[in-house]
């Protein structure tokens, strides 16, 4: 590990001593450009040509590159690649363009409002600001004065001034499911003057914010588990009640991601083991074990001991499917061929359910 140190450190070192420029050029001298064209070799009279090939022949220019771009002029950089770091997101073959393709089983109408607010948030909290506006379409930032992520990734010092704009567009298909966020470089500025970047230098910025983006949408979602996983561990109130159909349900007084995990944690102890769980479809796929009655009784205090644990079938197979009702979630027990049990079953069980829902740190 001390090794380790030593030579990030000695990296770290090494890299302060080239210049910005510098670190953008290929290494080593260009005396090849003080080289002229070699002349192609004539053959006595009577001599045969040795075979050769083109295996090797550096292709032509094409007629629109630039053929001033040599020596310490040429920026060796790799082009910059979009990281879909964030949850659902993947990358676009767009090669004109820094975009990321977004896709959910949202209606158009929330997909739009969930990305337009993660877009929001984003500029907000890096303290962007926001220039112009079209609702769920558009957000153009104000000029962005010398962002040290720039800086820091860019390897700009501290005193030099970069200037910049960034516009934010959102797309979502009509039928919802798919989106597209691209951002575009509408400004950029050094050293007080406005510089015309080349499309590659323009891209590279841009893919940068958008990385940053990604980067942002994903530590939020992270800190949202881990949120809901803590209020999971807090005991849930239950209740009987009914769904749209009439049928008994039990409803938990919680939101549904916070429900949801918790179902992770209390299937088990109840006797349904998880064999899968589709959240597309809001359901735990789970076939029933009996649970050992020791164990069952050391969940509970002496107050509860009129608890029974289930009394299912071993081995059958039972879908619990949950669905959001407000601010409220409702839980139904279906069986093998997803119909659901019977009104006194859920009735019966419900004690157990409601119990060990209510318990605190399972």
């Amino acid at each position: 590990m001390r090794k380790l140190y030593i030579a990030l450190c000695g990296g770290i070192v090494l890299s302060g001593c080239s210049s910005f420029s510098e670190r953008h050029q290929a290494s080593g001298n260009f005396k090849y450009l003080e080289q002229e064209p070699s002349q192609e070799y004539v053959l006595p009279e009577g001599l045969t040509p040795i075979a050769s090939n083109d295996h090797y022949k550096i292709p032509e220019l094409g007629a629109d590159a630039n053929k001033a771009l040599v020596g310490r002029k040429l920026d060796t950089r790799a082009p910059a690649l979009v990281m879909p770091v964030a949850p659902n997101s993947l990358t676009s073959n767009t090669a004109d363009k820094a975009e990321v393709v977004f896709e959910s089983f949202l209606s158009e109408a929330a997909f739009r409002d969930e990305l337009w607010a993660k877009i929001n948030l984003f500029v907000n909290e890096n303290n962007y600001g926001v220039g112009l506006s079209r609702e769920g379409q558009q957000l153009t930032t104000r000029q962005i004065e010398s962002d040290p992520y720039f800086k820091l990734i860019f390897g700009l010092e501290e005193e030099y001034a970069l200037s910049q704009q960034y516009q934010f567009n959102l797309a979502v298909d009509p039928q919802g499911h798919r989106a597209t966020v691209n951002v575009a470089l509408t400004e950029h500025s050094e050293q007080g003057e406005s510089v015309e970047l080349n499309k590659f230098a323009k891209r590279r910025y841009e893919i940068r914010m958008l990385n940053k983006l990604l980067s942002h949408v994903y530590m939020q979602h992270n800190k949202k588990i881990l949120a809901n996983r803590v209020k999971a561990k807090a005991g849930l109130v239950t209740e009987m009640s009914f769904d749209e159909s009439n049928d008994s349900v039990y409803k938990v007084n919680s939101s549904f991601n916070l429900v949801w995990e918790k179902l992770a944690i209390v299937l088990p102890k109840l006797g349904f083991v998880i064999d899968d769980r589709d959240k597309t479809v809001n359901t735990y796929y789970t076939h029933f074990e009996e649970v050992d009655t020791g164990f069952w009784s050391g969940l509970f205090s002496s107050d509860e001991e009129g608890i029974a644990p289930l009394k299912l079938t071993e081995d059958e197979k039972y879908q619990i499917i949950l669905k959001p009702s407000d601010k409220a979630s409702l839980l139904s027990v279906l069986d093998a061929q997803g119909q659901k049990l019977s009104a006194e079953k859920i009735a019966e069980m419900y004690p157990a359910f409601n119990r060990i829902l209510g318990q605190k740190q399972l």
